[in-house]
């Protein structure tokens, strides 16, 4: 290549990923990934065929940047909710902010919650690795909300996240859909739950 040729921009504009973002997710969750093309997503994003595969090299690579942009994108408002000085403010802000995340891109929770449970797929490590990320995101602002052992945190914020996740995909699905602060409110539940472990007002009975 010359000194004076201007290299190929890629797809980096925010919009232009969120386009792709919102198109894949709306025809995968409506048909599955098997039975969309690139080419269908590309159309319903308003950008070309030959601009996804320059830009991706293939549909599973395109899948793989789509869960990590929607999974960055939920992991930067929970990174906002977290700066609430006050833990219990903190917590119900994230869970709020899962709740009207899957509310508007249901079908990304059940392309999350389907590559959770296939274990080896192109995008597995993708998903390993956001869920760990969001998981302590969650258990940072755990451990300075309650005072409880740290497998129990761990193991805590592993089911708030679990929770969270299939809670706000099922009421995005339900029609009437739930109302908000009750499903919330479940979710936080294992919080008030390790308040009352803290403080010894409830003992967990092994049978």
């Amino acid at each position: 290549m010359s000194s004076d040729a201007v290299p190929r921009s890629r797809v980096r504009a925010t919009t232009s990923k969120e386009r792709l973002f919102a198109a894949s997710m709306t025809l995968l969750g409506q048909r599955g990934i098997n039975s969309v093309s690139v080419e269908e997503i590309a159309r319903a994003a308003g950008v070309s065929k030959g601009t996804v595969y320059y830009n991706f090299g293939s549909k599973d690579s395109m899948i793989g940047a789509m869960l990590e942009f929607g999974a960055q994108s939920l992991l930067d408002e929970l990174e906002q909710d977290a700066a609430e000085p006050e833990g219990l403010k903190a917590l119900q802000a994230m869970v709020l902010s899962a709740f009207r995340f899957v509310q508007a891109y249901p079908s990304y929770a059940q392309l999350w919650i389907s590559e959770q449970q296939r274990g080896e797929s192109p995008w597995s490590a993708d998903v390993d690795k956001f869920r760990r990320l969001i998981t302590e995101q969650i258990a940072a602002v755990l451990r300075r909300t309650v005072a409880v052992p740290e497998p129990l945190l761990i193991a805590s914020a592993k089911a708030m996240f679990g929770a969270a996740l299939l809670t706000a995909r099922e009421r995005a699905l339900s029609d009437p859909m739930p109302d908000l602060g009750t499903c919330v409110q479940a979710v936080m539940a294992t919080v008030y739950g390790l308040q009352q472990l803290a403080s010894g007002t409830y003992r967990f009975q092994d049978s």
